[in-house]
């Protein structure tokens, strides 16, 4: 019985392996494609909020970036009040037990426009200002020579020596409140707190529980800010 005659294999060629591979890579790609056409898409990433830059700013040089962002926001808030036409919601605040000036309001003003523009919460709004009532009785205070707390200025009684930023800094009410919104918010568990222990967490003052005595002034204080804030109106003196 003759034998079988054996024909050698021949493999397939390189030629027919690179279209092979082409096909493949080629169907792959029109699958991912069609797959992600199909999916829903998150929305593009946006750059870093205000709120989220303020949890990794470690010194003055970032928070002077910080702070003039801040200053285009409150421009622009200012700009949209400016140009309402819908009549304001009304708005009914508290008369704070003691009385404040223009000055005084103006700056308290430039506290909270701060911190809304870095959007904090309304609780952080009077920890910041009960802070600058018991530090500075909401006056940008200079050096104040012997009767000086070492080299502390401004709203919230910063010391250069500490890092807080340059003289001229920390005596610019809206770097000021930058700076302490920003500090405020690296405390772990602030917007539970106490207002006189968030503001002490920030301050370190010798004097711990001073700050409570603010708290009345602040909240009714802020509240008025609020109010003249949505109606479009300057920080009143009465």
């Amino acid at each position: 019985m003759p034998e079988p005659v054996h024909f050698p294999r021949r493999g397939p060629s390189r030629r027919r392996i690179w279209v092979t591979v082409v096909l493949v890579v080629a169907s792959l790609a029109a699958i991912t494609v069609t797959v992600g056409r199909t999916m829903p898409h998150p929305p593009p990433t946006e750059p870093l909020t205000l709120d989220e830059l303020a949890l990794m700013v470690p010194d003055a040089a970032q928070t002077e970036v910080v702070a003039a962002m801040v200053r285009a926001r409150i421009a622009a808030a200012a700009a949209l009040r400016s140009s309402a036409t819908a009549a304001p919601a009304a708005c009914v605040a508290p008369r704070p037990p003691h009385r404040w000036n223009r000055t005084q309001r103006d700056h308290a003003t430039t506290i909270v426009q701060v911190g809304l523009a870095l959007d904090i919460s309304k609780r952080g709004l009077v920890v910041a200002l009960a802070t600058a009532m018991q530090e500075s009785k909401l006056n940008n205070l200079g050096h104040l020579g012997a009767n000086n707390d070492h080299d502390s200025l401004g709203l919230f009684q910063q010391r250069p020596s500490m890092g807080w930023g340059s003289k001229a800094q920390v005596t610019d009410p809206v770097y000021a409140a930058t700076a302490f919104y920003l500090a405020l918010q690296r405390v772990r568990g602030w917007k539970s707190m106490k207002v006189t222990v968030a503001a002490q967490s920030v301050q370190r003052s010798a004097y711990p529980n001073a700050y409570a005595k603010w708290e009345t002034d602040a909240t009714a204080l802020t509240q008025q800010i609020l109010c003249d804030q949505a109606a479009g109106l300057p920080a009143s003196s009465a």
